[in-house]
């Protein structure tokens, strides 16, 4: 079992003169035996303050140069990193820290994050900002110490913690997810197996995902670096700047989600042949636009694959081939899945052809081990040794799964079940659509209605059009939106995803549009 400071090592061991990681801010560029130097000064400087194996330490930083140096000092020490979304605000990060029992916190160089932390951490836990030292926090970039001190690595065992990542819930705040170290490799291994990522120098990736997301750490950075590659930092996404990097640096891999790809594609500047570097593009997270993956199969020069998976479990199913089924999958090498009827037990398995929730073996070594200090949580999800997604899919006659939507995102109009991504996806497909999400709306008679909650792209677009525009489309006639809310912007959470209570609350409240009789 190798740690994820194992893996860097490693690759350092191997081929101590090649490039590992590469800023995008300053002309920092390191050699993997001048990243491990750098990785074991700072371990030393957070030993020298106190930070050892166990220690559950926050992070609440984008996806920087220090950023990755910190998470794999941390786990040179065996120390824990806690790593916070850095998109939340102030209140709830310090509400998170206290949660957390976080030791120690490394947070961006801003006065209101830093006053908040530092009011939840312990008296006297040490406080590290990154860009400078605000309040009582000090600079990171200080805190380096000399590296023969530090021994010898440390061998901690198969469920000893390893890292807490956070679910990007749609209400109150994200649970912490633990990983035990015998999750890390299997976290990165499965890259090779499903996704076809092969193992050499040859590898270079861009960074554009946040360390603090599943995809961004494991399926980018530590990937890259375990297998030898050079890590291109993108502290923040910019769709024109990230064009060019894949140009500049002819970036050969990317992870992401569909929303980067679409920017990158409709960026100033963009030409499908500045993408001609790539070799393999991954997406997962959300759905896809199917012309936006047509156009990424047409145009550029990558196999393309779609990844499924949750911080929980990392990658349960995948499709090597979506182009034509991108909401279609099948279990992942690691994984052994089941759709069961909602609501039921592990041997309620629904027939083909049936909807069914998604259910996974918790057994798995890339399965977390619970929330973190909330077995009550753990509980509710993980039920007979299987993790019940929350995902509903069809299950196909060929064994395959079909993604339809969320469990509870599901609206019941007239005894039927639309599933919002379903409509969205054909609304969004509407040139004066800027972005939708679909909800429920109480109705006496319906039981819900199906209320579209868009914003459009220009003035002018109404109702009528959108309903002669779903009625146009394969759409059946009931998960026609029969009612109407326009908005400036839909309501996200930290991560990015559509706070559908939130949109249920205001469609409630405020007058609907709605289309004119056929």
């Amino acid at each position: 079992m190798q740690t994820a400071y194992d893996l860097v090592w490693l690759s350092a061991e191997r081929a101590p003169d090649h490039l590992a990681l590469v800023d995008d801010r300053t002309p920092r560029a390191l050699t993997y035996a001048g990243l491990i130097d750098e990785v074991e000064a700072a371990a030393a400087g957070l030993a020298a303050r106190g930070i050892g194996a166990g220690a559950r330490v926050a992070t609440v930083l984008p996806g920087t140069f220090d950023h990755a140096v910190v998470l794999l000092a941390l786990q040179r020490l065996a120390a824990v990193p806690a790593l916070l979304n850095f998109r939340l605000g102030p209140a709830d990060v310090g509400a998170l820290l206290a949660r957390t029992r976080a030791a120690a916190a490394v947070v961006p160089g801003d006065e209101a994050m830093a006053a908040a932390a530092a009011a939840a951490l312990p008296d006297g836990a040490p406080l590290w900002a990154v860009g400078g030292a605000p309040g009582r926090a000090e600079d990171f970039a200080a805190c380096r110490g000399a590296a023969a001190g530090l021994g010898p690595r440390p061998r901690p065992g198969r469920e000893d913690p390893a890292f807490v990542f956070f679910t990007s819930g749609t209400t109150g705040l994200p649970k912490g997810v633990a990983l035990a170290h015998r999750t890390t490799e299997h976290r990165v291994l499965w890259l090779s197996a499903l996704a076809g990522l092969r193992h050499g120098a040859h590898n270079r990736t861009l960074g554009f995902m946040p360390l603090s997301h599943a995809i961004g750490f494991y399926g980018k950075l530590l990937a890259t670096l375990a297998f030898g590659g050079a890590y291109y930092v993108m502290s923040s996404f910019d769709a024109a700047e990230a064009v060019a990097a894949v140009e500049r640096h002819r970036i050969t891999y990317l992870f992401g989600i569909p929303t980067l790809y679409h920017a990158m594609v409709n960026a100033p500047g963009y030409a499908p042949e500045r993408m001609r570097s790539l070799d393999l593009v991954l997406y997962g997270g959300a759905p896809i636009d199917p012309a936006l993956i047509a156009h990424m199969d047409r145009h550029w020069p990558a196999t393309i694959r779609h990844i499924y998976g949750t911080t929980e479990t990392m990658c349960p199913l995948y499709n090597p081939d979506p182009v034509d089924r991108p909401a279609t999958l099948r279990a992942a090498f690691y994984a052994r899945t089941r759709a069961v009827r909602v609501g039921g037990g592990p041997e309620d398995e629904v027939a083909a052809g049936e909807e069914g929730e998604l259910i996974v073996d918790a057994d798995a070594d890339m399965v977390f081990s619970g929330y973190l200090d909330m077995p009550e949580a753990t509980a509710e999800k993980i039920r007979g040794g299987w993790y019940y997604t929350g995902d509903v899919v069809v299950l196909e006659e060929t064994g395959d799964l079909t993604l339809r939507g969320r469990v509870d995102d599901v609206v019941r109009s007239g005894g039927e079940n639309v599933h919002p991504e379903e409509v969205e996806r054909v609304l969004d497909a509407h040139p004066g659509v800027a972005a939708s999400a679909v909800v429920g709306v109480d109705d006496a008679y319906w039981g819900q209605i199906v209320t579209a909650c868009v914003v459009p792209a220009a003035p002018g677009l109404d109702a009528g059009a959108l309903d002669a525009h779903c009625r146009e489309s394969a759409l059946a006639g009931f998960m026609r939106p029969r009612a109407y809310l326009f908005l400036d912007g839909l309501p996200r959470n930290a991560a990015g995803k559509v706070l559908r209570r939130e949109l249920r609350a205001r469609a409630a409240e405020a007058p609907l549009a709605k289309p004119p009789p056929a």
